[in-house]
């Protein structure tokens, strides 16, 4: 049974060796990249976005967002399964290399007092991520193309609660991104920059 199952859906284990890949990628960048040797992107835009430990529940909610739908398309829409990979590992090689060839970094966090568990997990959250590799923001660009990616599955198209669910999702992921000070402004923009022209690319190349 479990030989048939993996036989089905090993189609997701690219979704394990790629996620090995950026992770490796991701924390040599980490190791190596700092404020000093990096372009800061914090604007006066920035000075006008209050901090709001609460959004970290919309933050943190990205991963589940991504795992979810990564399932979803695993099993149930191998188009969509196709289509999400292009989309995301795209987007995330590309940032990667832009964090390489121009390395960015952003100086907006506060200092926390840790009174309440929101603001503790935010802590946590600066604790394991620093303030470099910012720019695009891979956490904007994953939460938008993902939405966008389900939103195509034949079997959600047609509904409008889960379509209006997708976008509010991915709005709340990318707004939390700058009310919790983990991205600046700029990041955002970029990202959404970089969704449109991957998106451009699969369409003209792949008919995404």
């Amino acid at each position: 049974m479990m030989k048939a199952f993996y036989e089905k859906y090993k189609h997701g284990m690219y979704v394990v060796y790629y996620m090995i890949f950026y992770l490796c990628f991701f924390v040599c960048l980490e190791l190596f990249v700092s404020t000093d040797n990096s372009v800061i992107t914090s604007t006066w835009i920035d000075d006008y976005i209050p901090f709001n430990e609460y959004f970290v529940i919309p933050y943190v909610l990205w991963f589940v967002f991504l795992f979810c739908g990564f399932c979803y398309v695993i099993f149930f829409d191998i188009s969509g399964f196709k289509r999400t990979c292009f989309y995301l590992f795209i987007g995330m090689t590309t940032c990667l290399i832009i964090y390489v060839i121009y390395p960015t970094a952003q100086d907006l966090r506060p200092v926390l007092d840790d009174s309440n568990v929101f603001q503790q997990l935010v802590s946590f959250i600066y604790s394991v991520d620093t303030s470099t590799n910012v720019c695009p923001s891979i956490h904007v660009y994953n939460a938008v193309m993902i939405a966008v990616s389900l939103i195509k599955c034949d079997s959600i198209k047609n509904k409008q609660g889960i379509k209006i669910g997708l976008i509010i999702l991915a709005f709340l992921i990318s707004l939390s991104t700058v009310m919790i000070k983990q991205h600046a402004f700029l990041d955002i923009v970029f990202a959404l920059l970089l969704c449109v022209i991957i998106y451009a690319i699969g369409k003209w190349r792949f008919n995404f």
